[in-house]
């Protein structure tokens, strides 16, 4: 297996011819016509690649093709008109010009001018298969051209955190193979047997559009034989409480008493959204990359679980969790539910807990004195929240 994916140097001009004829004394020139029209030529390493508009002249003009001139580095080999070959009996080769002049017809159309090796194109549309959780989940639809291939679908996937799998059919280097999913992008790649993974897990919403593109000059097939969501991490599920009821013992938290954020402008509107436990509540926390941090005291170590209420209009939000600046095993994705609106009445405020139920991660371990919690948004959606609950667990 080759690596053909080292950078090429192209040439593109793009032409509007508005007259007839030129005379041959004046076409030491890129491109020239026989008749008016819109040009554009690029000049890749084996061949020259003419796109062109010009208008059927009707009756005018009796003949049904026009002449077309194109200055090539070296002697024309073949042709392609579209995805046709062009038969010889239209292509001749000026050689004081160096120019090869074509009979064309009207209309758009693509013309491929090649003068190395055998005439190839890029392949019409494939697709690649994506599998996850071991199945086949859906394909990517890939599209080609000759520097590049991009394949592009929505996934059923997620939301989740996963690393991503690249299984290759040739060697292409990892510099020329992107992926993303959503918002969410593979930073780096490291080689494995047959492909490359990501050195991260990156993090996935709920049926991401996905794009993979591939930069190697001159694909007659797909290099990607497949891509895989490997080992996807589901996001910590919350549990609603009914009649959750905050004590004396517990440490509250109003969510608009944040020290600290970084990101979309917060709105803390008192009244605005009802009934809250204060009064007030921080409306409008985005899932765009905008994080809260809050600063509180705990009266003594021990195992704390973290409740939260929370108004969500969408049909879900999606936070990271750090407690102290560190992200504890399962907060690296915690979904919460859409609760029927944005917090206008008693049914859109919903109590939540994080920690110490069925599935979820245990109690948290805080000590005495000043302690954090940060909040980062994720994954688009919006969120509303009134307070944060730390409640202390008898050991």
């Amino acid at each position: 297996m080759t690596n053909r994916s080292a950078a090429t140097v192209t040439i593109t001009c793009f032409l509007l011819l508005v007259c007839l004829t030129l005379p041959v004394a004046a076409q030491n020139t890129l491109l020239s016509s026989s008749l008016p029209g819109a040009f554009g030529v690029r000049y890749l390493p084996d061949r020259a690649v003419v796109t062109y508009n010009v208008e059927d002249p009707g009756e005018r003009v009796r003949a049904r093709n026009f002449r077309l001139r194109v200055r090539l580095p070296e002697e024309v080999r073949w042709g392609y008109l579209d995805r046709e070959l062009i038969e010889e009996r239209r292509i001749r080769w000026d050689e004081e010009a160096g120019q090869v002049v074509l009979s064309v017809p009207f209309g758009s159309h693509r013309v491929h001018l090649g003068w190395i090796g055998e005439p190839t194109l890029p392949p019409d549309a494939m697709s690649i298969p994506v599998f996850a959780d071991g199945a086949r989940a859906r394909d990517l639809t890939a599209r080609f051209d000759l520097e590049s291939m991009t394949a592009t679908g929505e996934v059923p996937v997620g939301p989740g955190l996963t690393n991503v799998l690249i299984e290759l059919n040739e060697d292409i280097a990892a510099e020329d193979i992107s992926f993303s999913a959503g918002e969410e992008s593979v930073r780096t790649w490291v080689p494995t047997n047959g492909g490359l993974r990501s050195d991260e897990r990156i993090m996935v919403g709920t049926d991401p559009n996905c794009t993979l593109q591939v930069r190697s000059y001159g694909l007659t097939e797909s290099p990607v034989d497949r891509v895989v969501f490997d080992d996807l991490q589901e996001p910590l599920m919350y549990i609603e409480v009914d009649d959750f009821e905050i004590t004396d013992d517990m440490v509250m938290i109003p969510a608009e008493d944040f020290t600290d954020f970084a990101g979309t402008e917060p709105r803390v509107e008192p009244g605005l959204h009802h009934p809250t436990v204060t009064g007030s509540s921080l409306g409008s926390f985005i899932g765009d990359g905008t994080w809260f941090e809050w600063t509180f005291e705990v009266p003594e170590d021990g195992l704390y679980d973290l409740y939260m209420r929370v108004s969500c209009g969408d049909t879900n939000a999606w936070r990271v969790i750090w407690i102290n600046d560190e992200i504890p095993e399962g907060f690296e994705l915690v979904e919460f539910p859409g609760t029927g609106g944005w917090g206008y009445g008693e049914d859109e405020w919903w109590d939540l807990r994080l920690t110490g139920g069925e599935d979820q991660p245990g109690p948290l371990q805080l000590s005495a004195g000043e302690n954090t919690i940060r909040m980062l948004g994720v994954l688009v959606k919006h969120m509303n929240m009134d307070v944060i609950v730390l409640a202390p667990r008898d050991e």
